[in-house]
């Protein structure tokens, strides 16, 4: 609950006369009293008021409000002390829940560094440090500062898009991604310099995949430093690091054409010290180690990680936690050249099958399927099973010559999985 408590001398002046209520008070200090993530400067820039000032009872609301509708804060009440030409206002605040906070990417605003692009954001919203609150006015903020940003470069009548995307195992944030959507911005030409022979094909491919195509850069996966550093990464070259610098070949109305030259820091190949999964109802320690694809003194290769994890991540979903997210947080030797790697997963919620839809089935197959078919509404969702069951359906008669595909529409408000099942081949009915 948010609440604004104002204390002596203000709490007076609900007695006081109507033009007692527009009296000024000369502020000395401002205090912001809980563990925040933001600087006094920038605490101090988005209530609106400084030390030195002169406020009203009524500015006191105001800046108390400003600061509730960034969303920011969890719970924020303010009170004052001391005599009215010296006061002390002190606002007593609760950070926003950390998983009501997204981190912001931005993906082609090729006009400005991202250094510059946070600079320039923090001069109309001074609590934005790379992240946004979930709720709040920050977001249609930032997209507003980021509209007048372009109109300043020329770019006049532009679209952004603003959109959540979802945490994964390969990207495990909560991400708010920025992007300019009109004009297109595209790749006109790609360099790469920095990778050793043994990539030279791959770097023919990657530099041939994404001329032409949309530029990206952020902490996505689709990014382009990602997409180059995938290489390495899975190689072992654990720390590569990839520097771009932008030129704009042509610019329209409708089109940005950028030419990127790429420089690669490859640094060393690393090998795994450890790969700590501690264990849970879902897959013990044990059970882990077994089927994990990497070992202790293997390469540090990130793409046979995202295999280990991803049987880690199968065993919660095949229990219903359809939101699972497996991470992996590294922490390098850089004198050893070796990698350890925290695994963790956050399960999520349970899903359960609200309903099953077998399509294009005739009598006897949709009988012969009632039959054999096991996952009923109200089950704890298991997508493993439908994969099998589509997989042996030889073992049914009627149902042999046929193919299948499905697809899975989730509710996650109710956490409920709606399936539904498409047949196709002899005997099946266009219904």
């Amino acid at each position: 609950m948010r609440i604004l408590r104002l204390l002596s001398p203000f709490a007076l002046l609900c007695l006081a006369p109507t033009s007692a209520l527009s009296q000024q008070y000369t502020v000395k200090n401002i205090v912001f009293d809980g563990q925040m993530p933001y600087s006094q400067a920038a605490l101090e820039a988005a209530s609106g008021i400084k030390p030195g000032t002169t406020i009203t009872k009524d500015d006191l609301q105001a800046a108390s409000q400003r600061l509730i509708d960034t969303g920011a804060f969890a719970d924020l009440s303010s009170t004052v002390d001391g005599p009215a030409k010296s006061i002390t206002v002190i606002f007593k605040v609760k950070p926003q829940d950390p998983d009501r906070i997204l981190t912001a990417t931005f993906d082609n605003i090729i006009w400005y560094k991202p250094e510059e692009l946070t600079a320039e954001i923090q001069k109309t919203i001074p609590l934005f440090n790379g992240t946004v609150p979930e709720a709040g006015n920050e977001q249609d903020a930032i997209a507003a500062e980021l509209k007048q940003l372009l109109t300043a470069k020329g770019v006049t009548g532009g679209s952004l898009s603003v959109d959540p995307v979802a945490p994964s195992s390969i990207q495990p944030l909560r991400v708010l991604e920025f992007r300019l959507t009109k004009p297109a911005v595209r790749i006109h030409a790609l360099t790469v310099d920095g990778m050793r022979p043994q990539f030279d094909q791959a770097k023919g491919q990657l530099i041939q995949a994404l001329t032409g195509k949309a530029f990206n850069e952020g902490i996505l996966p689709k990014s382009l430093q990602n997409v180059l550093l995938g290489v390495y990464r899975n190689a072992g070259f654990q720390a590569a690091k990839v520097t771009l610098i932008r030129t704009i070949a042509s610019s329209t109305d409708t089109a940005i054409d950028v030419d990127v030259a790429a420089t690669i820091d490859e640094g060393e190949v690393y090998h795994l010290s450890k790969l700590d999964w501690p264990g849970s109802p879902m897959m013990s320690t044990e059970a882990f180690n077994a089927e994990a694809n990497l070992h202790p003194g293997d390469v540090a290769s990130q793409k046979t990680l995202l295999q280990s994890l991803g049987k880690l991540e199968a065993a919660y979903r095949r229990k219903g936690y359809m939101d699972v997210v497996v991470t992996a947080t590294p922490q390098l030797d850089t004198t050893a050249h070796t990698a350890a790697f925290a695994v963790a997963a956050i399960p999520g919620d349970q899903y359960k099958l609200s309903a099953v839809t077998p399509l294009h089935l005739n009598p006897t197959q949709k009988a012969d399927f009632d039959k054999t078919w096991k996952l009923q509404p109200g089950d704890v969702y298991d997508e493993s099973y439908v994969a099998e069951f589509l997989h042996n359906n030889s073992a049914v008669k009627s149902l042999e010559p046929l193919t299948a595909s499905f697809k899975t529409v989730a509710n996650p408000d109710a956490h409920t999985v709606e399936l539904i099942l498409t047949f196709a081949g002899q005997g099946t009915t266009p219904n």
